[in-house]
């Protein structure tokens, strides 16, 4: 009872507070709350990214300095330069981790769209079961298939190849990238294609020029999925390209660190390079990514 009127006295006088308060300043103060909490969390995610960037950028004799420099007094790309002359293989990583992305990223778009339209569009034998279990796939969680996968590879000689490490990035993103998709698919009325088929066009041409433009915020969003995960995996990565040469970038900057006297400068020049690509891409389709997670979660 003590506990539910001291509740009712705090709610009266918050209320009373409210009233008494000019609207206007009121939703200033809320205003001013919620974009300090922005800031904060900005500043929280940001400065990691900002703090990598600026240690690539000192000279090496002031990377150990204590207090460190927030601001450094002298600006230097000694690292970037060390990092072409002397870790050339650097680059080797970042050429194989544009091409697995890529060959991923393009083979789960095509292949993803296509499934998804068909369970979106047509009846045939199997679909129920198909469509339940495509989310079922993609709940197994990575560890559990590196073994298998990494046999098949190489019973089918596919380690230390482009190619065998995208098909092994299509078990996850594929399920993924369908059911986002067949979301996107649902919510387009089928009234435009039939319109489009009755103006002459065939089933194939409506599907390219009316429903695939349509769907392209989602298509986007998979595309960005699946670079990412490409991108940024290292289990099965480390796993199928066991040569130098081969290997991608989170695998080469997993060994620039295991040396003995790690080349930190060259290090952070390194994920500098690797993170800087990646958000200026984030940042440009962020409007569809938005779009196309949000539409894929709510339309059924």
């Amino acid at each position: 009872m003590f506990k539910l009127e001291i509740s009712k006295i705090s709610n009266n006088l918050e209320k009373r507070l409210r009233d008494s308060l000019p609207r206007r300043v009121y939703t200033l103060t809320g205003r001013g709350v919620m974009w300090g909490l922005i800031g904060a969390v900005l500043i929280y995610s940001l400065f990691p990214l900002v703090w990598m960037t600026i240690t690539s950028l000192q000279p090496e004799v002031h990377l150990f300095t204590r207090p460190p420099e927030v601001v450094p007094h002298k600006w230097s790309l000694e690292h970037y330069i060390d990092l072409w002359e002397s870790n050339r293989i650097f680059f080797y990583y970042y050429r194989n981790s544009i091409i697995v992305s890529v060959m991923a990223t393009v083979a789960t778009i095509s292949l993803g769209t296509l499934a998804a339209y068909s369970i979106s569009r047509f009846e045939y034998r199997g679909k129920d079961f198909l469509d339940n279990s495509i989310l079922l796939v993609y709940m197994f969680p990575a560890i559990v298939l590196v073994v298998p996968l990494g046999i098949l590879m190489s019973d089918y000689g596919l380690t230390n190849s482009w190619f065998g490490l995208a098909v092994v990035y299509l078990t996850f993103a594929l399920p993924f990238s369908i059911w986002v998709l067949r979301e996107f698919f649902n919510g387009i009325p089928y009234s435009l294609e039939e319109a489009a088929i009755i103006d002459g066009a065939s089933r194939m041409q409506a599907f390219v020029y009316v429903v695939l433009p349509n769907a392209l915020p989602g298509i986007i969003a998979t595309a960005i999925f699946t670079w990412s995960l490409a991108w940024n995996d290292f289990l099965y990565a480390s796993v199928i390209m066991s040569q130098d040469n081969m290997q991608t970038l989170p695998v080469g900057l997993n060994q620039m660190l295991s040396s003995a006297n790690p080349p930190w400068g060259q290090f952070m020049a390194a994920n500098t390079l690797v993170t800087i690509p990646v958000l200026i891409l984030y940042i440009l389709v962020q409007d569809y990514l938005v779009e196309g997670f949000g539409a894929g979660g709510v339309k059924g």
